[in-house]
């Protein structure tokens, strides 16, 4: 059952990749044929590192020097904050078609990163109009709903000369500029939110089976999962843009709030993990190292509250190659110490470490912005909750069975201090908790409640004759003989020395004297063989009595001896009625 959802999480995975990575294609649309988003960045020029105070004026009669973009990526970043693009609409727009019913849109990597976007562009006898956008702006009336920047082009828009396109920010993203018409694009955004769709259900679903988990066992490590897993949704939901895209843009929340949930994702990661592979206990050496990980989260949440973009963005990103790290060398020595669950742990982290690396590596500017570095932490985390879940599933059958091993142990260790190590019968301490017990129901009920109490005659002689060894022998023969001799809910036990008492519930007297003088008959009637080859047979005398209206436990006992000595003072092997 735990390889189906294994395998269908990866399959909901893939299918989420796979339709990210599509560009589709709808030949029903009458503007668009194609379907495609038609790149303009390729045809644009560009100035990377513009001074900030570079207006449209100096950027249109050629203040500064525009190159070609080619090949280039078009990004912002903290060394090259001002980035200005200029292009023609011609270029990509097909001839004779009107520009009003094409859509104009930003596409940052990251959008919630990227601080202003400010469009010029040309319109028949209006000049320039112009149109801003961004994560540090508020959302205008026209703008529709996207994770990305879109502007919807007017009719008259002179698509053969330049529009300009300046964008600012202060962390690095990479920026695409497309063209396309209102249907591909809403049939590509709901395509996309589809698969976005598939992952935020696995990491849902996930939640809520644990969180059902959790309210069952109360075992916190459920909680430190549903907190981890939520908290990476929550980083997911804002980062790329859907809480955006769904609540609109007020202004600075977005990225504060990436902040705040990536560095909850890192505290309860790191106590998640901690938790379940019980570094306290198992490596404490490990234990400082995810103290000061979750330290730092908290520290990237305050950063994120503050409103210290950059000191968290470096923060979060060093955290997120660190974390994942140390937790695969802990599951690593966890595995190879015999710790089962820490292999689904293990694969679960090596999945979501692969993205996660990516996203930091892309994040401090080594790996380029792709498909695979930008959504790559989105696939790891559904695969990875998937695992997770099945390694909290065997931590279950785990502590179910040290719980049932620790059951038997109780068990045996109770029978163990319940029970006559020579005999195996029920001891003294066992005996005056049956009796207590059985005196109580007799009384409840109203029912009869009979003792026996017996004792080896001559046992101290028979012990001097043939050695301690055949005195053992003897008690054990008596033993078997009682536990032959009684019903099934009668409590046989050695009293002490070469005394013993059977409880017999629901027994009158006189049917307790008939089962006495069967036992008395039948051990005196089996001589045993002692070791010169001599025949001995050894004989009891019982006492037996019945409860008495108001007896207490201990006066039946009594009684119950006292029958036994006179059964001996009558000339022994007997039974006498108390």
């Amino acid at each position: 059952m735990l390889f189906k959802k294994v395998i269908a999480g990866i399959l909901c995975s893939a299918l989420a990749a796979g339709l990210l990575a599509a560009d589709p294609a709808d030949p029903t649309d009458p503007v668009n044929p194609a379907g495609k988003a038609l790149d303009l960045g390729t045809k644009a020029d560009m100035v990377l590192g513009a001074p900030p105070s570079l207006g449209l004026n100096d950027a249109a009669v050629g203040a500064v020097g525009f190159s070609p973009v080619g090949n280039r990526m078009i990004y912002v970043s903290k060394e090259s904050p001002v980035t200005w693009i200029r292009f023609r609409l011609a270029d990509a727009i097909p001839a004779g078609t009107d520009a009003g019913r094409w859509i104009l849109e930003v596409k940052p990597s990251f959008s919630i990163i990227l601080d202003r976007v400010e469009l010029w562009i040309p319109r028949t006898g209006a000049g320039y109009s112009a149109y801003r956008a961004g994560a540090l702006l508020p959302q205008r009336p026209d703008e529709p709903p996207s994770r990305f920047y879109p502007f919807v082009l007017p009719s008259d828009v002179r698509t053969n000369e330049f529009c300009y396109l300046r964008l600012e920010g202060s962390m690095a993203v990479s920026v695409k500029v497309t063209v396309e018409s209102p249907l591909a694009m809403a049939r590509a955004d709901t395509i996309y939110a589809a698969s976005y769709g598939v992952i935020y259900g696995i990491l849902i679903a996930m939640i809520l089976y644990n969180l059902f988990i959790f309210l069952s066992l109360r075992d916190r490590a459920y909680l430190y999962y549903i907190l981890y897993v939520a908290s990476g949704l929550l980083w997911q939901f804002w980062v790329q843009g859907h809480a955006m895209a769904l609540f609109g843009r007020p202004v600075g929340s977005q990225l504060s709030a990436v902040w705040i949930f990536v560095g909850l994702m890192i505290v309860w990661g790191a106590v998640f993990s901690c938790s379940f592979l019980s570094v306290r206990k198992n490596r404490p050496r490990f234990f400082p190292a995810f103290v000061a990980i979750a330290g730092l989260g908290l520290l990237v949440v305050a950063m994120g509250f503050c409103g210290f973009h950059e000191t968290a963005f470096g923060l979060s990103h060093a955290l997120g190659l660190i974390l994942p790290a140390l937790i695969i060398v802990t599951a690593v020595i966890g595995l190879r110490q015999g710790n089962s669950t820490a292999r689904y742990f293990l694969v679960a982290w090596a999945l979501l470490i692969s993205g996660a690396l990516a996203f930091a590596l892309m994040g401090l500017g080594v790996l380029p912005v792709a498909f695979w570095t930008v959504n790559g932490v989105a696939l790891g985390m559904a695969a990875e909750s998937i695992l997770l879940s099945m390694a909290l599933g065997q931590r279950i059958r785990t502590l179910k069975l040290e719980k049932e091993r620790l059951q038997e142990s109780q068990e045996r260790y109770i029978a163990i201090s319940m029970t006559d190590e020579l005999t195996g019968l029920n001891n003294k301490r066992r005996l005056m908790e049956a009796l207590r017990s059985e005196v109580a129901r007799a009384r409840r009920s109203e029912a009869p409640l009979s003792l026996l109490f017996f004792d080896l005659d001559d046992f101290k002689s028979v012990n001097d004759s043939y050695g301690h060894s055949f005195g053992d022998d003897v008690l054990k023969s008596l033993a078997a003989t009682v536990r032959e001799s009684l019903r099934e809910g009668d409590v046989a036990c050695r009293f002490g020395g070469e005394e013993f008492v059977v409880i017999m519930p629901g027994t009158k007297r006189v049917d307790a004297i008939l089962a006495a003088e069967r036992l008395r008959k039948r051990f005196g009637g089996s001589p045993l063989s002692a070791s010169s080859g001599e025949e001995v047979a050894v004989t009891i005398s019982i006492g037996a009595v019945e409860l008495g209206p108001g007896e207490e436990p201990k006066p039946l006992l009594d009684r119950a001896d006292q029958a036994m000595y006179e059964a001996k003072r009558m000339g022994k092997n007997r039974t006498f009625a108390g």
